[in-house]
């Protein structure tokens, strides 16, 4: 299989060449092969979520970019998973510390706009 030939996506009808799909199954974990080499599909949470951990696993696969450390040394960090469709959530006591700094703030510019005046 040629890296140009296209292949057609299963369930929108689109198409891709065979190494852009090979490339987002490899970088991203967001396409599966329904047929190889001819007809592909999204994958589901779970499937990426599968692939994800699975690239994880493997330290010479997995997705880093590097963070210089003592001495100029380049040490490898590793990306976090971002599933498409997941909504952060904060938890309530993180939210309500957030609301009454904001609340303490707009406080203080109104005082120190008061003492401008």
């Amino acid at each position: 299989m040629t890296n140009n030939s296209r292949v057609t996506h299963a369930v929108r009808g689109y198409t891709m060449k065979f190494g852009q799909v090979q490339k987002r199954i490899a970088e991203n974990s967001c396409f599966v092969w329904v047929k190889y080499g001819e007809t592909f599909r999204d994958a589901t949470i779970a499937e990426a979520a599968q692939m994800r951990k699975e690239q994880a696993a493997q330290p010479n696969n997995a997705l880093v970019y590097y963070v210089e450390g003592k001495a100029g040394k380049l040490i490898p960090k590793t990306y976090f998973a971002e599933l498409p469709g997941l909504i952060f959530k904060p938890a309530p006591n993180a939210q309500a510390s957030t609301r009454q700094s904001f609340a303490l703030l707009k406080q203080a510019n109104q005082f120190a706009y008061a003492q401008s005046n």
